[in-house]
């Protein structure tokens, strides 16, 4: 199992594109407080968050809400989400992505120098087929 770190969160890559012949990536998350995932779209992926620990700002299409521990929120293709981990402690999330591909964009942006420059990420994105939209919430 390969465990990554970047933006204040360390993700264990618990399945893989390789290890599923590409139908799915599990990856649970633990994110440090005010750390998370700024609003972005996902295009070619289904993505399932469920929350293992904490509580969560949290953003799948239209719908805002906050994310307790057992929450389980789906996001469709395209549609625009993005989360916030709040609280004192570190929160975590297991995320199911399908088909599989999620892991090889979290091993890129692990491996960015940090500080990151914005035209790194978005070259991340672009090879991954992610499109960052707006702010963290």
């Amino acid at each position: 199992m390969t465990v990554v770190s970047f933006s204040g969160m360390t993700c264990r890559l618990e399945l893989t594109g390789e290890e599923t012949d590409g139908r799915v990536t599990v990856i649970e998350m633990t994110i440090e407080p005010g750390a998370g995932a700024p609003l972005h779209v996902s295009p070619g992926e289904d993505k399932y968050f469920r929350v293992l620990r904490g509580t969560f700002d949290f953003q799948a299409g239209d719908e805002r809400r906050l994310a307790r521990e057992g929450d389980t929120i789906r996001v469709a293709r395209g549609a625009v989400h993005g989360f916030t981990s709040r609280g004192e402690r570190p929160g975590a999330l297991l995320l199911v992505s399908t088909p599989a591909g999620h892991d090889a964009f979290f091993r890129d942006m692990a491996a960015l120098p940090v500080p990151h420059t914005q035209s790194d990420v978005e070259e991340v994105c672009r090879r991954h087929g992610q499109a960052i939209t707006g702010d963290r919430l």
